[in-house]
């Protein structure tokens, strides 16, 4: 066992270093193929005590060397049968006062079960020391921390408030140049600028009021329309065309009145070469 005096342990951790030894080799490695091998020739009563003789062996280190004492402990053996199994385990500690007996094999198990024990328990007290030097080391950071952070705030302060009373106001930021604005030059060198304004809308030659009617009609209009227009009577047209805008004024807000006449001239003439079609088919 391992003196290691007990200390502010979390529990369950450190209660393994206080108790013995014999206590904490609760379980032993049991091989069976080997037992069922070496035991082949045992009687069930040999095979009982042997395996009672092992286990208190593990436990307690060893069983005396002693056909009385060991008897008792297995149950009650006849010495026939203890002759066979005192031939399995040897002396430790001959001419001592702890002198007993074991198997080889057992105890080889037993000092590596021991030896990973110790190792646990070492392991154990090098955390805890850790534990508690980190806990120390904590405790006077944060004191200095501490003092560190009101030092540190006072000096902050002071510094904020310096800074604000001696602020000036931040110039406002230049606006950005249009990106639709850019400079060309003139053959002659000349700096000119594209301004990103809408362009001035388109003048037609044609117009209409509701007074007037169609004016700016000219003769290469009529001219260009007759030979789009062979089937449409365009004179006669107009008239109607401008009483059509007088009875419906939510047509009257155009622009592009030659596109409007042209569409107007267009359907009749559309609809003078289906009805061709119609009747010559009437015919046939």
């Amino acid at each position: 066992m391992i003196d290691i005096p007990p200390g502010d342990h979390p529990q369950g951790a450190f209660l393994l270093m206080e108790v013995d030894m014999a206590d904490c080799l609760q379980y032993m490695p049991f091989y069976t193929r080997d037992w069922i091998a070496s035991t082949a020739s045992f009687t069930p009563a040999q095979r009982g005590g042997y395996i009672t003789l092992l286990a208190v062996a593990w436990t307690e280190g060893g069983v005396p060397n002693s056909y009385e004492a060991c008897s008792r402990i297995a149950g009650g053996i006849t010495e026939e049968d203890w002759a066979v199994i005192r031939k399995r385990l040897v002396v430790l500690d001959p001419g001592t006062s702890d002198e007993r007996l074991s198997h080889p094999r057992l105890e080889k198990e037993r000092l590596a079960a021991s030896g990973r024990y110790e190792s646990k328990c070492r392991a154990v007290a090098k955390a805890r020391e850790a534990r508690r030097g980190k806990s120390v080391d904590s405790s006077v950071s944060n004191s200095v921390v501490n003092i560190d952070d009101n030092i540190d705030n006072s000096i902050d302060n002071n510094i904020v408030v310096n800074i604000e009373n001696n602020a000036q106001p931040k110039p406002k930021p230049k606006p950005k140049p249009n990106s639709l604005k850019r400079n060309y030059e003139s053959p002659n060198g000349d700096s000119r600028r594209c301004s990103s304004t809408t362009r001035p809308p388109p003048v037609y030659h044609i117009t209409w009021s509701a007074s007037s009617g169609f004016e700016g009609i000219t003769d290469e209009d009529r001219e260009r329309w007759k030979a789009a227009f062979p089937s449409v009577d365009t004179e006669g047209l107009l008239p109607r065309i401008h009483d059509y805008l007088l009875s419906h004024p939510s047509k009257q807000k155009k622009r592009n009145w030659p596109r409007f006449l042209y569409d107007w001239f267009s359907r009749r003439q559309e609809g003078a070469a289906y009805s061709g079609k119609s009747s010559r088919r009437n015919c046939l």
